[in-house]
């Protein structure tokens, strides 16, 4: 009996483990982009004070991943992947699971506080909880609003990383962030029409709305808007004083990741999730290793 229920409290930690998602965290490294691009990441109190947000941020997304996945259980269980998340599933209960939401959010203004974090920093959070609470409530089933509305939490993540460490933020930055989260989010949206087929309307309503060629013009649209505001990002210079065009010499590893990601999702049929696509992909994951040690040479060299 004890052999048992040891194994059911190792079953329970694990599906807690699933429920918060915690290989979805890398989204947040988009926090460090301020103190990388702003010339800060040998400052030790910087460095500091970044992943201390970011560590916020980790917890302010697993409770809203928590509260997505509680308002979506019923759809859930159609999918055929995310039928096997905790809540869908059933191996956590619906009230356990908002009960670690909210212990997640409270860990998080500790987080704030503890590491004394810009008060500026807390409000980025905050709004993130509640426009997120706000898709999962209405924005998710309204075309179009869906995707920037999610495309919004990626600038929310690097304003907030930008407040962590002072540092202000380049125009072309902003817009190529947000620019290249449309682009990841319209490739998932992709991916979720063509794997559910017919049942598509019925997990995610606003997908009916969607179509595979519209959302292909949506995407031809956003990757040109992403390579162009990223080759200005790179000819003007990085935020606050760093400005250096040899940032030019990263645009061609720019190009193939675009590339390499449009490759994945018209000729391999995958993009359904790009935190996991990254990871399983290694040309893209060494392409995107290679960037950002070309763009840290350049900015800090």
């Amino acid at each position: 009996m004890e052999v048992f229920d040891l194994h059911m409290n190792k079953h329970q930690i694990i599906s807690l483990i699933k429920l918060i998602r915690p290989t979805q965290w890398i989204k947040n490294g988009f926090v460090l982009m301020p103190l990388v691009f702003g010339g800060r990441l040998f400052s030790l109190c910087d460095t500091f004070r970044a992943f201390a947000a970011l560590v916020a941020f980790c917890l302010a997304a697993s409770a809203t991943y928590i509260i997505n996945d509680y308002m979506d259980m019923d759809r859930d269980r159609i999918h055929p992947l995310k039928k096997d998340r905790p809540l869908a599933s059933g191996a956590i209960t619906p009230m356990i699971g908002m009960a670690l939401a909210a212990s997640l959010v409270i860990v998080m203004f500790l987080t704030i506080i503890l590491f004394r974090l810009p008060i500026s920093t807390l409000w980025i959070l905050v709004s993130y909880i509640i426009l997120n609470c706000l898709y999962s409530w209405k924005f998710k089933n309204w075309v179009i609003i869906d995707v920037l509305v999610v495309s919004f939490g990626f600038l929310l993540r690097i304003l907030a990383g930008g407040l962590a460490v002072n540092v202000e933020l380049s125009s072309w930055l902003i817009l190529c962030t947000f620019s290249v989260a449309t682009f990841l989010v319209l490739g998932k949206r992709r991916h979720e029409v063509i794997s559910l087929h017919r049942a598509a309307s019925i997990h995610r309503p606003v997908l009916e709305s969607y179509s595979i060629g519209f959302i292909d013009q949506l995407l031809q649209i956003v990757t040109t808007s992403t390579f162009i505001f990223y080759c200005l990002y790179a000819v003007t210079g990085a935020s606050g004083n760093i400005h250096s065009e040899k940032m030019i010499i990263t645009i061609p590893l720019v190009t193939y990741g675009i590339f390499r990601y449009l490759y994945l999702i018209y000729q391999k049929g995958v993009g359904g999730s790009p935190t996991e696509l990254l990871l399983a992909d290694y040309p893209l994951l060494i392409c995107v290793m290679i960037w950002l040690a070309c763009c840290i040479i350049v900015i800090y060299m």
